[in-house]
């Protein structure tokens, strides 16, 4: 009866268990990390506005008092405008360089985006490895209690010694002491990815899904590079900006009152580059485009090293897969024999928990390749592009 009631608990919590991608998915929309990433595109966004807006202008007023000596007081005033402006061609200069501005904020939100779903993914395959391994601690349990139990009943025909029975006791308890440990280490990754996907609540979460490289991988491009790409651009645009050692003139419109004249000027006020002309700001800029163009050759040349190391890795990892499998139909039905012959008398205790030592460990050897094959996916279509914002 408790069996029974322990499936239907079991079956349950799969049932209601929340499946990865929808896992994935509400930490992306409810994310207060992404959702601060996200604001730098809106503050990029701003101080473009601030670069290319124009300067206000400046109003100068005055108020006069003639006093002649030999007639009466008489008074004036002054008024005057001056608007600056931007020389010719510098407008476009300043909008480039604030949408270059722009597109880095946004390469860099997507970066933020593509390493957020990479590094809750690998989270997440340690969880699963923990719980897998947690379940199969749970199989080991029940192998070792059933040997126990079949070591205890010899025992009392006295086919067997009572320090045989005892050895069995210890492996089933030991067992037991290996499953509860199991259990206190998955709580921390769980709380772990919890906290990492800003999740405040506990949830049911399966722990089966299996990562699939990414067939249209090809038709994006590595996120660290995208964002190198932008900051050179911006660095550019930015050389442009300092290439003009004029940026600004003044025009000025003056209108002044006297008691026997009216005065109307109209002149401009142009900054002589004779010492300040840019030239180091220009250099400065250049070669952060120069040493950002040489960050991006290397950060190709670690990628395709890279994925030659993880296609390689996943070819070897798939051949161990299917000998461990093909190890362990035999090692299962091995087990099978050495239990029933156990419990004739035909097989001793040594040679049954050898066995089923085997079958434990390739059951182990089995979940970590399967970790290591995600692992390996994960890391693959994040330098792919896969995983960048859509």
């Amino acid at each position: 009866m408790i069996k029974i009631l322990s499936a239907v608990v079991l079956i349950s919590a799969s049932l209601f268990a929340q499946d990865f991608d929808t896992f994935l998915d509400n930490a992306l929309k409810n994310s207060p990390y992404l959702k601060s990433a996200d604001l730098s595109i809106s503050q990029a966004r701003e101080e473009g506005s601030i670069i290319t807006r124009y300067k206000n202008p400046t109003l100068e007023l005055e108020y006069s008092e003639f006093r002649p000596d030999n007639s009466k007081d008489d008074n004036g005033y002054r008024a005057a405008l001056t608007q600056p402006l931007r020389v010719w061609g510098m407008g476009k200069i300043a909008k480039a360089f604030a949408d270059a501005t722009l597109k880095k904020a946004a390469s860099r939100y997507s970066l933020s985006y593509s390493e957020f779903i990479r590094d809750i993914s690998l989270l997440y395959t340690e969880y699963a490895n923990q719980k897998k391994q947690l379940e199969l601690g749970s199989e080991e349990l029940s192998i070792a209690k059933n040997i126990y139990e079949i070591s205890n009943q010899r025992n009392i025909a006295g086919t067997i010694s009572k320090g045989v029975m005892l050895q069995a006791q210890v492996d089933y308890e030991m067992a037991e002491i290996k499953t509860q440990t199991l259990n206190l280490n998955i709580q921390e990754t769980y709380f772990n990815l919890l906290k990492f996907a800003g999740i405040a609540n506990e949830i049911e979460l399966d722990f089966r899904h299996e990562f699939k490289l990414a067939s249209d991988a090809l038709s994006y491009e590595n996120p660290n590079i995208n964002y190198l790409k932008s900051y050179k651009e911006e660095a550019k645009a930015n050389t442009q900006v300092n290439s003009n050692s004029v940026k600004w003139i003044d025009i000025t419109a003056e209108f002044e009152n006297e008691p026997d004249q009216n005065i109307m000027r109209v002149g401009a006020s142009i900054p002589l580059a004779l010492f300040n002309t840019s030239h180091e700001e220009m250099q400065i800029a250049k070669l952060e485009a120069d040493k950002t163009e040489l960050l991006i050759e290397n950060e190709k040349a670690k990628i395709s090293i890279e994925n030659i190391k993880l296609k390689k890795q996943r070819e070897l990892l798939l051949l161990l897969k299917a000998k461990n499998e093909e190890t362990l139909k035999t090692q299962t039905k091995l087990l099978k024999m050495f239990e029933d012959g156990y419990k004739i008398a035909s097989i001793n205790l040594l040679e049954l928990q050898n066995i089923k030592n085997k079958v434990i460990k390739t059951k182990e050897s089995l979940i970590k390749i399967e970790t290591a094959l995600n692992r390996s996916i994960i890391t693959t279509n994040y330098e792919a592009g896969a995983y960048n914002d859509k």
